[in-house]
């Protein structure tokens, strides 16, 4: 039976799944994290959301995690904007335990992704994440992302868990976007459905999702929150417009391979920001840090074209 009233506030906008800023010796850089917070805040975002993929989430010990998240929600208030704090983790102990201190920290929201590696069955999702609701009174969103985490779910799945309680948003990483059309028809208005990838807003914007979960936005956050915007408006010619101008330019960064057959994408959106005058800092490994020139001199290029490098 579905839902027919809300029961927490509604997640919506533009969120930025932000990077975890690392000095060199892999400490945590918490003024790196207020300078990057400020630099989206100034750029139009709704909201961050620390600790996830981008946030290199499966190199973070609980306590980063727990401290990394307050460090966000800390900047993202004294900003203006909103944080969903990611408290995903494989032991449900974990995640229920990570979720009620980002409540206690102040966060908007959590987003638990679906735990990894040995998939969880239906059974154990429904009870993973039941547990988790029931700690917290803020909203919850599944973050689906069959692609890191192993577990791939159904669109019937995904709305049988909202409509029993266990849910309230969902990230859906997949680029198909007949999959948030098929959601909305599942569920009820009051489920807030994000787009999780970075190629398709307009499209899933303008009709069936509530938000938009962007990774490349830390590094183009003006950009992306003007299509955003104009997508939401249903202003639709103009929305394709910035879409075709102002995000397809950047798209080759994150999804050509360079000439060792790899995408990046977590070193470019670090290195990236450095350009622009934001210390990302360093990755953790094994992720290593360094770019190949070739790949320096694209991403210079595409800075350039956007005004952001002389």
């Amino acid at each position: 039976m579905k839902k027919t009233a809300p029961i927490r506030t509604k997640l919506e906008g533009i969120y930025i799944p932000v990077i975890t800023p690392f000095n060199e010796d892999e400490s945590i850089n918490f003024d790196s994290i207020k300078a990057h917070t400020k630099f989206l805040a100034e750029n139009g975002v709704t909201g961050i959301i620390p600790s996830g993929s981008t946030g290199e989430i499966t190199a973070l010990t609980k306590e980063e995690q727990i401290a990394i998240n307050k460090a966000y929600i800390d900047a993202a208030k004294e900003n203006g904007i909103k944080c969903i704090a990611s408290t995903g983790a494989y032991r449900t102990v974990d995640a229920v335990e990570m979720s009620i201190a980002a409540e206690k920290d102040g966060a908007d929201g959590v987003m638990v992704v679906t735990p990894w590696y040995m998939a969880p069955n239906h059974k154990e999702l429904k009870a993973h994440y039941k547990a988790i609701h029931e700690a917290i009174t803020i909203p919850l969103m599944m973050y689906h992302n069959p692609y890191y985490s192993t577990c791939l779910l159904d669109d019937k799945f995904i709305a049988e868990l909202y409509n029993e309680g266990f849910i309230d948003a969902v990230k859906e990483r997949q680029a198909d976007v007949f999959r948030q059309q098929n959601l909305r028809h599942l569920t009820d208005e009051n489920f807030s459905i994000f787009y999780g990838y970075d190629v398709c807003p307009v499209e899933t914007l303008s009709c069936w999702s509530d938000g938009w979960v962007c990774g490349t936005g830390n590094l183009f956050p003006k950009e992306n929150s003007e299509v955003y915007k104009l997508a939401k408006e249903k202003r639709m010619v103009e929305a394709m417009e910035a879409h075709t101008t102002k995000i397809r330019p950047y798209l080759h960064l994150f999804s050509e391979a360079d000439s060792n057959g790899d995408v990046l994408w977590l070193q470019i959106i670090k290195e990236g920001l450095k350009m622009r005058g934001v210390n990302a800092g360093y990755s953790r490994k094994p992720v290593l840090s360094d770019l190949p020139e070739e790949t320096v001199v694209r991403l210079k290029d595409t800075l350039k074209q956007y005004g952001y490098l002389n």
